[in-house]
């Protein structure tokens, strides 16, 4: 697959051969152009447009051309997550160009209200690593969905313990545990970027399973909601 690039903001100009994908904005925290994605068919390349609000990774402001996981979150402006995958890219290049409202890859916009803990039926254990979003829509279910939440959910998570047995024992074998076979690829292809790619890994663990954790909660809410309408 030739390489493709992506405009995403409010209104970005793009040149030819890239890409525009639109975010629906009104409070504008999200700039006109606010970040490019490179990609080649395997692998993700996120870089800031000198956005007014940022384009954030695990919390970190970006200011130069970022590695970046498919179905790894980055934020922008602090509002919008958005993740991003394959199948993702494919329906933005059929269409050429796409507005993003409530779903995309994925973009969703903060919760910010508060959550009522109190009609959350399910360990703190569990709902303490949940996205605000998932929680929220978790108290507004019974307590049989809720349970059927957890169980799909438990059955989709990953372990940090068995990550790092995939990444020092098992053949490095880290990424295709967390399903990311391009990224596995490359890294089996590259030595483990002679050493160094698999050293950095060794830190990067939990948050790469934590951001995987979070896409399973949001994939389960999406499709216990989906089963119930």
């Amino acid at each position: 697959m030739a390489q493709k690039v992506f405009i995403v903001g409010r209104n970005p100009n793009v040149s030819q051969g890239e890409i525009a994908v639109r975010i629906d904005d009104p409070s504008k925290k999200v700039s006109s152009n606010h970040c490019r994605i490179t990609y080649d068919g395997a692998i993700f390349y996120l870089e800031d447009l000198s956005s007014t609000n940022g384009t954030f990774i695990n919390g970190h402001r970006i200011s130069t051309k970022n590695l970046i996981e498919q179905n790894q979150s980055f934020s922008m402006g602090k509002k919008f997550s958005f993740s991003i995958s394959n199948s993702i890219i494919n329906d933005i290049i059929f269409r050429q160009t796409k507005t993003v409202t409530n779903e995309i890859g994925r973009v969703e916009e903060s919760v910010n209200e508060n959550i009522d803990e109190n009609k959350l039926y399910i360990s703190s254990f569990i709902s303490n690593k949940l996205p605000a979003m998932v929680k929220n829509e978790l108290a507004k279910m019974n307590p049989q969905k809720q349970e059927e939440f957890v169980e799909e959910y438990k059955r989709k998570t990953k372990s940090i313990g068995i990550t790092y047995l995939f990444l020092i024992i098992i053949l490095a074998m880290h990424y295709g545990y967390l399903k990311k076979w391009g990224l596995q690829f490359v890294f089996w292809f590259t030595g483990g970027g002679f050493f160094i790619w698999a050293f950095i890994d060794l830190f990067r663990v939990p948050g790469m399973v934590n951001d995987y954790n979070k896409d399973m909660a949001l994939e389960t809410m999406r499709n216990l909601k989906a089963t119930s309408t």
